[in-house]
């Protein structure tokens, strides 16, 4: 029996997404871009662009600084030197996908596979990130409602958002849009505490650029902080660059319309992008939610203490304090002031 030579098309005749990138490296040894070398008819038909106009241009190029998740798979590859596989939601092909990428023979190069998972797989998957969702959701309501006072109950929904994540920080941050301050964090073993280097900055100079990034999204997603360079935005990106902050993701939470704050992580885990996202702007919304709250009540308990018109306390506020200093069984003078017409002032 005769048995003929084949030679395989690879272009054609490999049934799943395949490529082939080189690495491009920044000055600091970590992964900056990568450029295409080989793509298969595959995942062309699945990206929905011609192989020429794929060969020879660089990846964030074809899809922008956004997609810089993809460049941390090609780091943790060729830093193993072992296999990465994922199961991920790609908004390039709006579909689920399981994939793997691994460093080549050839020093320099990796490759990608993809393969589209099945519908009932995709169904488990979102069934499974919305039961941690839940999950969430159920224990931040009851913190959030159980009796502690609101500084130990906002501390204690952070950690608890800690369970489900695994950032470097997270932290709430408050603005009334003339200053920003960062009012509550929790940081992972290791991690250094920013609070108190967050207090009252100016809101146009450090953070207001954010809003850039809500106009196509609910919330604010740098991959690469780099990205602020590149903005133009130098305060904010000096900031997180003295923080060591290398990627951060934050949802806003808001007042009357108007951004109140946002719920924010830094240096979340790439894998776990679309579930911290997922996460983060259900949680923005029942921490704001509190916060609003607490506000409203701090500024109820002002209005019932104060004169409207001067500022000062008034009788209520006298009341209190007279009623604080007969339980405190402390000596006190009284002074009485009379002032000839206050009351046609007022």
């Amino acid at each position: 029996m005769e048995i003929r030579t084949y030679t395989v098309d690879t272009y054609k005749d490999i049934p799943v997404p395949y490529a082939i990138f080189k690495i491009i490296y920044a000055d600091d040894g970590n992964v900056a871009n990568t450029q295409y070398v080989y793509v298969n008819e595959a995942y062309c038909q699945t990206a929905g662009i011609r192989r020429e106009d794929l060969i020879g241009r660089y990846f964030l190029e074809v899809y922008g600084e956004g997609e810089r998740r993809w460049l941390y798979y090609c780091q943790e590859a060729v830093t193993t030197g072992k296999m990465v596989r994922e199961t991920i939601y790609s908004p390039e092909v709006q579909q689920w996908m399981n994939f793997a990428v691994q460093p080549l023979s050839q020093p320099g190069y990796v490759s990608f596979i993809f393969m589209n998972i099945s519908k009932e797989h995709a169904r488990e998957v979102h069934v499974q990130r919305e039961r941690v969702t839940n999950e969430a959701i159920v224990r931040i309501a009851k913190i959030l409602n159980d009796g502690e006072s609101y500084e130990a109950a906002m501390n204690h929904a952070l950690e608890e958002i800690s369970r489900f994540i695994h950032p470097d920080r997270i932290y709430l941050l408050e603005t009334d849009g003339v200053t920003v301050s960062n009012t509550f964090e929790w940081c992972a073993e290791g991690i250094e505490s920013e609070i108190g280097t967050l207090q009252n900055l100016p809101y146009e100079e450090y953070i207001s650029g954010w809003e850039v990034f809500l106009r196509d999204s609910p919330g604010v997603i740098m991959e690469d902080i780099e990205v602020l360079r590149r903005m133009g935005d130098m305060v904010d990106y000096d900031n997180l660059k003295r923080q060591g902050i290398k990627r951060l993701m934050a949802f806003p939470f808001y007042r009357q319309g108007h951004i109140a704050g946002y719920l924010g992580v830094d240096n979340y885990e790439v894998t776990d992008q679309f579930n911290t996202a997922e996460l983060l702007e259900t949680m923005s919304f029942f921490l704001g939610a509190r916060i609003m709250n607490h506000q409203l009540i701090h500024e109820l308990e002002h209005l019932g203490r104060c004169d409207g018109l001067t500022g000062i306390n008034n009788w209520n506020a006298y009341s209190d304090e007279v009623q604080r200093l007969r339980q405190a069984h402390n000596r006190v003078g009284v002074i009485f002031i009379d002032m000839n017409g206050l009351k046609g002032i007022n």
